[in-house]
């Protein structure tokens, strides 16, 4: 890899990495990246800044590599180096759009993100922590939430900015509005998640159309951190094991690898998922290897035709040379 010496910084750009990632992080807000998203480049780039200073002149390749030789040091998992990674490439691409740098720091540098299968619950632990809800309006909601996430595959965020109006009962569908990259979409449940729903809604006094669909018990919406509290004290009720508690994304997973297992197109699970590309729902696809594996046990043509049986019953004869 070239390794350059120091940034080529605009003169009349040079101002500090502090006010230049503020205007950066303003133009992600105006641009429709979501409160989150926003946040993990906060946190990212104020990282970064500690490590190389405020003056842009500092941001050459030679910091950029000893900022990632850091992190491994410090014994961050690969996906949480590389989304350190997506964000400083999202940054410098910014900063050369905008003309503040002429040359890239991260020129010749690449990171892979790591072929990582996803988590999924069993349907018996699923069983167990639902089992855990009681029949109080918590334990409703709670119970309500869950099967929502694990029928229609949705994001926590998703899920927790549901409002009642999103809700069609008829249709036991789901307006998702603006999920991952501003997108608006619809995805469905069925009959049990439905009912639950159903009841959870009939607990509730004075609904309205505007209000969150899931809410504390003094009506605020809840934040990702509750819903992960939920999931993990529940979890812990269940007996689950500390590696095996629940999670929104868990949830997520459960619901995709299902539809797969069940016959639903690739392409189709990536819209009820709300994916980008087909690329990222392939992830799934190797989940369900075991299903593909029995399929081919009761499916193959040789088994089937007892081909082995046969060769088998035939009498021999001389050996051949």
């Amino acid at each position: 890899m070239e390794v350059a010496d120091k940034a080529e910084v605009h003169p009349k750009s040079a101002r500090s990495i502090a006010n230049l990632a503020e205007a950066f992080l303003v133009s992600k807000v105006v641009g429709g990246c979501s409160e989150r998203t926003v946040g993990v480049y906060r946190s990212w780039l104020d990282k970064f800044r500690a490590h190389v200073g405020e003056d842009p002149a500092a941001l050459d390749s030679v910091a950029v590599v000893q900022f990632f030789i850091d992190l491994r040091e410090h014994g961050l998992s690969a996906s949480t180096v590389h989304q350190a990674y997506r964000t400083l490439k999202t940054f410098t691409r910014w900063l050369l759009a905008t003309g503040v740098l002429r040359g890239n720091p991260l020129a010749g540098l690449s990171i892979k993100m790591p072929s990582i299968l996803p988590e999924v619950p069993t349907e018996d632990e699923l069983r167990a922590v639902l089992a855990c809800c009681p029949p109080t309006l918590v334990g409703a909601r709670n119970r309500a939430m869950i099967l929502t996430m694990a029928d229609a595959g949705l994001r926590a965020g998703e899920v927790l900015r549901l409002l009642v109006e999103h809700w069609n009962p008829a249709e036991r569908s789901l307006f998702v509005r603006a999920g991952k990259g501003q997108k608006d979409r619809v995805s469905f449940v069925g009959a049990t998640t439905t009912r639950a729903i159903r009841d959870y809604l009939a607990m509730k006094t004075l609904v309205s159309r505007e209000d969150c669909l899931f809410v504390d018990v003094e009506g605020r919406p809840l934040k990702i951190r509750h819903l992960v509290q939920i999931l993990h004290r529940l979890s812990a009720r269940a007996g689950l094991s500390p590696n095996r508690r629940l999670h929104p994304h868990a949830l997520r997973h459960l619901a995709a690898t299902s539809w797969l297992r069940h016959g639903v197109g690739l392409d189709q699970v990536r819209r009820l998922l709300g994916h980008a590309s087909l690329h990222t729902t392939l992830r799934y696809s190797s989940l369900v290897a075991a299903d593909l594996q029995r399929a081919h046990k009761d499916a193959g043509a040789i088994e089937r035709a007892a081909l082995d049986i046969a060769w088998r019953s035939t009498p021999r004869g001389p050996r051949a040379r």
